[in-house]
């Protein structure tokens, strides 16, 4: 009789075929094989056996999409964020400049209002007087 020597890990395995219960050892590497590939295998028996469930190379994975998938929602988010404060930002400069001209021509004593633009030397007193609801809707150019 000859002798030869295994050099590989087994992994035992027990069929869970109904009636079968059959325990029997197969190479870590086919093990890991049929695992991660759900292929069907066939026990001593000759039961057809897979693996259906999430192997762990798919559940790392899964997650490491998972986890770039959000990493990328928090970068959009930040940058829609930071465009945000940007466009508020802008907006308030271009709000304070428009004050500063409207303030400009009233100091000049020149009429804001578009419609008018005539000179007076009170001008306040003629936009009151002339353009209640323009004053109403611009505080802000009226304050020196």
């Amino acid at each position: 009789m000859k002798t030869q020597t295994f050099t590989d890990t087994l992994v035992v395995v027990t069929c869970g075929a109904t009636g079968c219960g059959q325990t029997f050892g197969m190479t870590e590497a086919f093990y890991r094989q049929v695992r991660d590939s759900h292929e069907t295998w066939y026990c001593p028996s000759g039961h057809p056996r897979a693996y259906l469930g999430e192997s762990a190379i798919e559940k790392e994975r899964r997650l490491r999409q998972a986890a770039e998938r959000q990493a990328g929602y928090a970068r959009a988010s930040r940058d829609a964020a930071r465009d945000q404060a940007e466009a508020a930002e802008r907006s308030a400069r271009a709000y304070k400049g428009h004050a500063t001209r409207l303030r400009n021509h009233i100091a000049n004593g020149v009429c804001p209002v578009p419609s008018c633009r005539r000179s007076f030397e009170n001008v306040r007193r003629h936009i009151a007087g002339q353009h209640p609801d323009w004053a109403h809707e611009h505080p802000d150019a009226l304050t020196p």
